[in-house]
């Protein structure tokens, strides 16, 4: 419902209108981050190291317009629980910017040595963590909470994906102490990337709880949740992997 004074409904819609140039930028650093790692372009790198100014910037923006705004218009009830749960939005998002600049130092050491086969595991854990911020940011513009709660439930994949390359790789390393170096920093990127998918996760349950004003832990009951995680397959054996890596430590 639009307020009776219109320069209010301006200011929080200004707020709103910088979360989604400041995820925009975040979304196209990732991007970047990624095509760096596929291409070994360690100057591409280099400038995604730079570009993260851009966003901090744009996180001390929405600071800035949220102490006007509580100056001027002290917002209450739903007004209040938006501006304050947007700024936790905006920390979330400032924070995955500072991991995709993480990802892209990464990336220039693992451009000077030779690379492993499983960067392939890194693309498609990769595209799970885009979809996911791009579903999440959706969720905030339409202020869909039903849609926020799903997403806050699809971190249990990001986990898995990491888990499962985590693996992976410790088996190439173990094949090989040459893979070591590049192994090392595909672990890296891949942390990384979990905890991308860890600062959505806060965004989902954000978004949650400016149109519930309560968080989704309190509503979610343990067998919905496990009925998710029991719906979800992967293609990778854990087991497999492990034991594997045991037999060839055995080995030597």
């Amino acid at each position: 419902m639009p307020h009776i004074v219109k320069s209010f409904d301006q200011d929080l819609d200004e707020i709103k209108n910088v979360i989604n140039e400041m995820a925009g930028n975040v979304e196209t650093q990732l991007i970047y981050a990624l095509q760096s790692i596929d291409e070994r372009d360690s100057n591409l790198a280099r400038r995604i190291v730079d570009r993260d100014v851009k966003i901090d910037s744009l996180y001390e923006r929405i600071l800035d317009l949220s102490i006007r705004l509580f100056a001027l218009r002290q917002p209450m009830a739903n007004d209040l629980r938006f501006v304050i749960s947007t700024n936790k939005i905006a920390a979330d998002i400032e924070r995955i910017g500072d991991q995709t600049k993480n990802i892209a130092k990464a990336s220039r050491w693992l451009a000077e040595i030779p690379t492993s086969k499983n960067v392939l595991s890194i693309s498609n854990l990769a595209k799970l963590v885009q979809d996911s911020f791009r579903k999440v940011m959706n969720a905030y513009n339409e202020n869909d909470s039903s849609k926020a709660k799903k997403i806050w439930l699809e971190d249990v994949e990001i986990n898995k994906g990491y888990d499962i390359l985590f693996r992976e790789t410790l088996t190439y390393m173990l094949e090989d102490p040459k893979n070591i170096a590049s192994c090392s920093q595909i672990i890296a990127i891949a942390k990384n990337l979990e905890r991308i998918g860890d600062l959505i996760q806060n965004i989902a349950e954000m978004i949650f709880f400016i149109k519930n004003g309560r968080t989704i832990p309190k509503t979610l009951s343990n067998s919905e949740f496990n009925k998710y995680r029991s719906e979800k397959k992967y293609t990778t054996s854990i087991s497999k992997i492990y034991s594997k890596s045991k037999k060839m430590v055995k080995k030597k």
